[in-house]
């Protein structure tokens, strides 16, 4: 390391220890698409408390089922609204009621009692929560979908909902649709950059990434330390930053946001269950016996997958395995790159972060909710063919000509 990289390593890191939390931060955030999700609570039968955010429709469409928005690993809610002219935005733009909840042990989510007392306590500081840590892939699927799903039949009255999934948000709909006794809760499956197939194995980077961060939560927080990265990149991030997003795509105050927000860190107990994952290519329960990838056969409930034609984490072959091996007969495949015509190749979050997934990406996602709502004909009036659900399972192209009908902007007021 050059003198040059060693000073500004060593100034970071006297930032990072002096930075407040991420839900402090996020407490005192500008707006509130930035901030921790308390308009409700999901209280899983495990005892922790999820917090949930609510977006409604000017005019709520009645044939309309809600759509619950869930985010992926080593993150938080906030990943849907970093962008002025987010998803939710549009969807309540087109009549659906949105809902977005902080998985556990991300935003202020965490299990009643002394310990969560002591750990808000430390989320104001650069250390690692305690006595949390330990959850799977398994327990988001046996306790918090169907929380989360009882808090917004609570609330709306609707037993299906529109689930919408970026990466492990959406890898966890696979064992849910798999193994739950009620699948049909989920009318339909959106998912974002959600493999639970590797095409390429073993996934060395993604590997010796798993061993660091395991290893940096032994005795601090990643998602804490990585506030300061908000104002300046350390030399040598942009193959780091490469899996998560493609700076060309995204906007620099939108990548701001993101450290300043939306990182939490993930669990040692996840990290280990995806080692075999990047190792051998399937997803298995935490406990090696249920191999999830093995029984994508078993769904049958409708499921559009779209893929980044950049994405390193959930790239295009491996989408295209899990894709061919789903059972359901109504399934549809989009890759969004400019190969098919679009104007950028997309990575991994760009998919709901790129300036252009508002008018490429999102009237696309929207369409295919659309015709998949209760008494919805299988072509809406004035669609175009190729947006056509695929009900053989082929992969379908999307023309630079779609248009986006952003509603009234949700917009953050205020840089972090």
């Amino acid at each position: 390391m050059n003198r040059h990289a060693g000073g500004l390593s060593a100034a970071w890191l006297v930032v990072a220890l002096a930075m407040p939390g991420c839900v402090s931060m996020r407490i005192n955030a500008p707006s509130p698409d930035l901030r921790p999700c308390t308009d409700g609570y999901a209280y899983t039968q495990d005892g922790w408390r999820l917090g949930v955010r609510h977006y409604r429709p000017d005019h709520p469409d009645p044939n309309k089922l809600p759509v619950i928005l869930c985010h992926g690993m080593g993150l938080n809610a906030t990943f849907w609204t970093l962008t002025d002219d987010h998803l939710p935005a549009q969807l309540t733009h087109h009549g659906y009621e949105v809902y977005v909840f902080d998985i556990r042990a991300s935003g202020e989510n965490g299990k009643p009692g002394r310990q969560d007392r002591i750990n808000r306590i430390l989320r104001g500081t650069p250390f690692r929560e305690s006595g949390e840590s330990n959850w799977s892939i398994d327990e988001m699927v046996r306790f918090d979908i169907p929380a989360v799903l009882d808090y917004v039949e609570r609330d709306s009255g609707r037993q299906q909902v529109n689930w919408i999934g970026h990466s492990l948000g959406g890898m966890v709909a696979y064992p849910f649709l798999e193994l739950n006794e009620r699948p049909e809760r989920f009318a339909n499956f959106v998912g974002m950059g959600s493999t639970i197939i590797q095409a390429n194995v073993p996934q060395t980077k993604m590997l010796r990434a798993n061993a660091a961060i395991r290893g940096l939560l032994r005795v601090a927080s990643p998602g804490r330390l990585g506030r300061p990265l908000m104002y300046h990149r350390l030399p040598g991030m942009e193959g780091i930053d490469r899996f998560y997003y493609s700076a060309e795509n995204v906007d620099p105050r939108t990548i701001s946001r993101y450290y300043a927000y939306t990182l939490e860190d993930p669990g040692p107990g996840l990290l280990a269950q995806f080692e075999p994952y990047l190792r051998d290519g399937h997803l298995l329960s935490s406990d090696g016996r249920i191999d999830y990838a093995a029984r994508l056969g078993q769904i049958r409930t409708p499921t559009l997958m779209v893929a980044g034609a950049a994405d390193l984490i959930s790239d295009v072959p491996s989408t295209r395995l899990t894709f061919e091996a789903l059972g359901s007969a109504d399934k549809t495949m989009y890759v969004f790159g400019k190969a098919n015509g679009h104007v950028a190749d997309y990575a991994h979050c760009d998919l709901a972060w790129s300036r252009h997934a508002p008018h490429e990406i999102f009237p696309v996602l929207i369409e295919w909710l659309d015709r998949h709502q209760p008494g919805a004909s299988s072509a809406l009036p004035g669609t175009a063919l190729s947006l056509s659900t695929s009900r053989s399972g082929e992969t379908r192209q999307i023309p630079r000509s779609v248009s986006a009908h952003p509603g009234p902007q949700v917009g953050v007021d205020a840089d972090p």
